[in-house]
């Protein structure tokens, strides 16, 4: 698909001298100090420059041939070894796609974002993507597949899309999928009065290699079958629910499901203040209607602009299940081209996450 990909991407640029067509090329570049609590020697030193290439080719007045490439190269070694900078480098793909759109439709195929639902920090709905809401940047890895999407003229819409070759974890994903195996998947979005409902269903092959390494009951096929619901509205306060259900077959128990549910709120007031709250549930269960295993989380996120420039946020989250709680704060600062961000956080330390334990993050990033 890659291949069939980059000479859709080419083909693009061949007619320039005959068709219209629009290049950007455009690129952020962005350089990290990370402080922990731990040890001074655990000050790091981060680079990362994401390049992009975009070009568009229209066809008519309504229909667009368009297409994008980006890197992510990025490198961190300890402060004081800067000299590991080199050695840690790594340089991969981010997203790379083609895309045909129309008024009312879009088909876009490559290496790509993929990600739907109401809620903003706890999300029950987090299957393509991993974006972390205390990332200024909110970077995450593409999925490889096929995605398109048909708007109706009563702004109802319907998500169409196959996935192929992704081998890695993905979302709330426990282990990877089979990347020999097309996954496919849909999603229906409705307007309803003051605001909008959805239903998304999900299809995969589990990789059994995977499974077999972390889990301990053995799969009688290797499906799994999501499926969810979710809604939105504004009445003065936003509010919203994402449902999820997952279904695999094992053989010890002839059903495993893990359920998610998320619930949230939000409200500006008048100051400018914003305020939002999230209840997030996971369960494993041998039915439906069993839990076995439940974990809860619990977020409360506050942001103020302070004029034109500054921005600063919180967020709180309580571990119902660890009975614990954790922390972070953020500044940001925007000129035209700049941006500053000092974060703060206080944190699990056995996570694999840049906010892991006690620590201060301070970013400058350039972009042009």
């Amino acid at each position: 698909m890659k291949k069939i990909f980059f000479s859709t991407f080419v083909l693009l640029f061949i007619p320039a001298n005959t068709f219209a067509q629009s290049l950007e090329v455009r690129g952020q570049l962005s350089s990290w100090l990370l402080f922990t609590s731990s040890s001074i020697d655990e000050t790091r030193l981060g680079l990362r420059y994401i390049p992009e290439l975009s070009v568009i080719q229209p066809l008519t007045d309504d229909k667009n041939l368009d297409a994008e490439i980006s890197l992510n190269a990025n490198t961190e070694a300890p402060f004081k070894s800067l000299s590991d900078l080199s050695d840690n480098a790594e340089l991969k793909l981010y997203r790379m796609w083609g895309r045909y759109t129309s008024s009312q439709f879009e088909a876009r195929l490559g290496r790509q974002k993929i990600n739907f639902g109401p809620a903003k920090i706890l999300r029950s709905l987090m299957w393509f993507d991993r974006v972390d809401p205390r990332d200024p940047f909110e970077l995450t890895d593409g999925v490889d597949g096929l995605l398109m999407r048909y708007y109706f003229l009563n702004n109802a819409n319907v998500w169409l899309w196959g996935l192929y070759g992704n081998d890695d974890i993905k979302g709330l994903e426990l282990v990877k999928s089979n990347q020999d195996e097309v996954e496919l998947g849909g999603r229906f979005q409705l307007p309803v009065p003051k605001g909008e409902m959805a239903m998304t269903y999900h299809h995969r092959k589990i990789d059994t290699a995977d499974w077999e390494a972390k889990m301990t009951t053995i799969l009688k096929d290797d499906d799994e079958n999501r499926l969810a619901v979710d809604g939105n509205w504004d009445i003065g306060v936003g509010l919203w629910f994402e449902a999820v259900v997952s279904h695999i077959n094992t053989v010890s128990k002839s059903e495993q499901w893990r359920e998610f549910l998320t619930l949230g709120c939000d409200y500006t007031f008048a100051s400018g203040i914003h305020v939002l709250g999230e209840h997030f549930v996971a369960s494993t269960s041998t039915s439906v209607n069993e839990t076995r295993d439940d974990s809860e989380i619990s977020a409360l996120s506050v942001d103020y602009n302070l004029g034109l420039l500054d921005r600063i946020n919180a967020i709180g989250f309580y571990d119902w299940t660890r009975d614990d709680i954790y922390y972070f704060a953020g500044w940001q600062r925007t000129y035209d081209n700049w941006q500053i961000n000092v974060l703060a956080f206080s944190n699990r330390d056995d996570i694999d996450n840049t906010f892991a334990g006690d620590g201060v993050q301070m970013i400058i990033t350039y972009n042009h």
